[in-house]
């Protein structure tokens, strides 16, 4: 990685460096490292899955009531 600060820079330096920052958002976004969004349980319930066979609770899911 380049230490130069900005003021150090070519312009194509500024570009490439712009260019590898997006890219590299946009691959942690569609990963789901960015959001998180692609992790869907906490270690707990995979860890209590693994030890009843892949058998889910649903944890903190109350039924909504229709009143």
């Amino acid at each position: 990685m380049n230490k130069k600060t900005i003021s150090e820079m070519t312009v194509q330096e500024i570009f490439d460096a712009v260019d590898s920052g997006m890219a590299e958002v946009s691959r942690r976004l569609a990963s789901g490292e960015l959001d998180q969004s692609g992790r869907y349980y906490t270690d707990e319930e995979l860890a209590a899955q693994a030890a009843t066979g892949g058998q889910r609770a649903h944890a903190g899911q109350a039924k909504a009531s229709a009143a």
